[in-house]
């Protein structure tokens, strides 16, 4: 009987070091999977965006090879802007809805695309171009047009809206 009772009570303690041990291996590959290292962002460019964006918020960085982008909001819209190492600003792409375009791009949209929603705007502004894709959405598809600034519309893709799934497979 005492021999039953040690080695249950050996089973047990085994048991716990077992657990200890695979919590103690959860919580260290949950650590180092979100221990990320902040990007080394240059004072140029972070002086530069500073100076240029005084309103961002919830600013979030990421390095890319010869370059690097601020992810953040300005009001309501959610802004990428991507400057070169040395503060000059590339490329900003600026994400929103309907109100937000110009007025003159929803009037040519409203009579080319009469009863199509805008679903949503994503405007790009380089050195060089500004291009606004805008998706339209109705009963039955989806479209994708790009926009000039002055308003020429070009369709460059067209597909069926799915069906809603029904819930349960």
């Amino acid at each position: 009987m005492i021999v039953a009772f040690h080695l249950n009570h050996l089973i047990n303690l085994k048991y716990l070091a077992m657990k200890k041990v695979l919590y103690l291996a959860v919580l260290l590959i949950s650590l180092s999977a979100t221990a990320t290292t902040p990007p080394e962002i240059s004072e140029k460019v972070i002086k530069a965006f500073n100076e240029t964006f005084t309103e961002a918020e919830n600013v979030s960085w990421q390095e890319l090879d010869n370059s690097c982008q601020a992810d953040f909001k300005v009001s309501e819209m959610r802004v990428r802007a991507t400057y070169d190492n040395d503060g000059n600003l590339l490329k900003t792409t600026k994400y929103y809805g309907e109100k937000d375009l110009p007025s003159n791009i929803i009037a040519k949209l409203k009579i080319k695309y009469a009863g199509k929603q805008i679903s949503g705007v994503t405007e790009i502004v380089t050195e060089s171009d500004i291009a606004y894709h805008i998706v339209l959405k109705d009963e039955k598809n989806w479209y994708w047009v790009e926009s000039t600034p002055y308003g020429s519309l070009t369709l460059t893709q067209k597909l069926k809206r799915g069906e809603p799934r029904a819930s349960g497979f």
